[in-house]
């Protein structure tokens, strides 16, 4: 009966924890995560904050998939403020923005090159 209890309450504080999505409080140190990886996002100033703001919600492959300039970006957060419950980045934005227009903007090339065919060959024309 006691540990039903205890392990009932754990869950509990367990559900809480993972419920309460508050923004981040204070500035965040510049480092680089211990496997320098950083979840698949390029390493650069302001990675961390993108870390703590926006990989609190979704993946980080959602940002890395997307290319935009600093007006689409901002664009974006705004979009993500007014309808997902995104909470107000602060002086944090700027940087966020920053990070992400050097990083992940817009590329000429697309999601792959065409390929070159230097030498075609003959089809058989039959009717």
């Amino acid at each position: 009966m006691k540990a039903g209890l205890i392990s009932t309450f754990l869950l509990l504080l367990l559900s809480f924890l993972l419920m309460k999505c508050d923004p981040p409080k204070g500035k965040v140190k510049e480092a680089t995560l211990p496997d320098s990886t950083m979840l698949g996002l390029i390493d650069d100033t302001g990675v961390l904050l993108v870390l703590q703001h926006c990989n609190a919600c979704h993946s980080t492959q959602l940002i890395s998939q997307n290319r935009m300039t600093k007006v689409g970006w901002k664009s974006t957060i705004q979009w993500m403020q007014a309808t997902q419950n995104l909470w107000d980045l602060g002086e944090d934005e700027a940087i966020i923005l920053t990070y992400l227009a050097k990083n992940y903007a817009p590329s000429a090339i697309g999601r792959r090159q065409s390929l070159v065919v230097e030498q075609w060959y003959a089809l058989d024309e039959k009717n």
